[in-house]
């Protein structure tokens, strides 16, 4: 999708204006390159949300009011951690006491002097220590590396006219077994283990998200057999397609599951899964 542009990019002063309204951002800075394109966004936030959460929010409110596509790497936070104390300031000195005036000469028994003008001493002003400028140190916040989802087994049984693919994924302590039957027809195993990982990874999910499988099919490229799929993820009103591939070296089997996995990768970053527990579901 071509980014939005026009002369003066008074889009971006209201991109920029909107992100600065997402719960917990302090700044946004964003960068155009020489084509008028999206080359990165530079988000400075607080530090009690996480930055994938920042991420998405930006991501989302980019297509929702721009219709604007921008790849999740091109989005910076940095996080920053505000000290609660300030330091105290120091109290000023207290101003010397005035210094009395010599006393008048005594006056000539014959006329008596005139007494000397009164003049005020000169009192020093008070001199203040200014307070030192505390520092705020920008701390930026790395997540520990999350746990990858992994194809824990699969398996086809064939029953007569019937298939059954059975997919195991695994995720941290979580797991998700998913079965998928069918008639037994040339091509068909491959497509019920396909349709299987994509269940089973949308079990594993901990939002309310939808998965399928759009197509499977196979190929040869440079004298390997790969599998291809497409898969299309729907978040509310927002729909999206992802594709996947992977060499048939290891079986057709494995290469359909890993060929989802492949295509939602990326994307698998910015979601929320489950914790603990195994679910088999049919």
């Amino acid at each position: 999708m071509e980014e939005p542009r026009n002369d003066d990019l008074e889009w971006v002063k209201d991109a920029e204006r909107w992100i600065c309204q997402i719960q917990g951002i302090r700044q946004c800075k964003i960068d155009i390159d020489e084509l008028g394109k999206v080359a990165g966004i530079h988000v400075i936030a607080a530090a009690d949300r996480e930055p994938r959460h920042v991420v998405r929010d930006v991501e989302s409110l980019l297509k929702a009011r721009l219709d604007l596509d921008v790849y999740y790497k091109k989005i910076g936070v940095v996080q920053i951690i505000e000290p609660d104390e300030t330091a105290p300031v120091a109290a000023p000195p207290a101003a010397p006491a005035a210094v009395p005036e010599a006393a008048a000469a005594p006056p000539t028994p014959m006329e008596p002097a005139a007494p000397p003008p009164l003049r005020m001493p000169d009192v020093p002003k008070p001199h203040v220590v200014p307070a030192p400028v505390a520092a705020r140190p920008a701390v930026l916040v790395e997540e520990a590396a999350a746990p990858r989802v992994e194809c824990a087994g699969v398996g086809v049984m064939i029953a007569g006219a019937s298939l059954t693919a059975t997919v195991e994924l695994a995720r941290g302590g979580a797991v998700a077994r998913i079965q998928e039957a069918g008639p037994n027809h040339p091509g068909t195993d491959q497509l019920l283990v396909g349709r299987a990982a994509v269940r089973a990874l949308a079990d594993l999910l901990d939002e309310p998200a939808t998965l399928s499988l759009a197509d499977l099919r196979e190929t040869e490229m440079a004298g390997e057999r790969l599998t291809l799929v497409a898969v299309d993820l729907v978040e509310g009103r927002r729909s999206e397609r992802f594709f996947g591939s992977c060499s048939q070296r290891h079986g057709p089997h494995q290469a359909a599951v890993y060929a989802v996995l492949d295509a939602l990768n990326r994307r698998l970053d910015l979601m929320n899964f489950r914790e603990g527990g195994g679910r088999a579901s049919v």
